[in-house]
């Protein structure tokens, strides 16, 4: 079953594609990736929170998810700020 892992850093974006038998946890994929070492703020497939636990299904995306440097809050106060002159 193939699968995919793709961490993001502010400069870029790295996959990598993964072959895994069916039963797989995220947990288990991410330590076969080149990813094993990465700590991430949280895990997701598809922009969804999962647990490390979760089995995965053919052609998931598990993506590293990285901390937010600024609150989304903040940042639109920023943003609406900067319109206003």
């Amino acid at each position: 079953m193939q699968i995919e892992l793709v961490r993001a850093s502010a400069e870029c974006a790295v996959r990598q594609r993964l072959d895994v038998p069916p039963g797989t946890t995220v947990a288990a994929a991410l330590a076969a990736s080149r990813f094993a070492d990465a700590r991430p703020a949280a895990l997701a497939i598809y922009g969804q929170i999962v647990a490390p636990e979760r089995v995965l299904e053919e052609g998931d995306r598990i993506e590293l998810l990285r901390e937010l440097l600024i609150a989304p809050m903040e940042a639109r106060r920023r943003r609406a700020a900067a319109k206003r002159g």
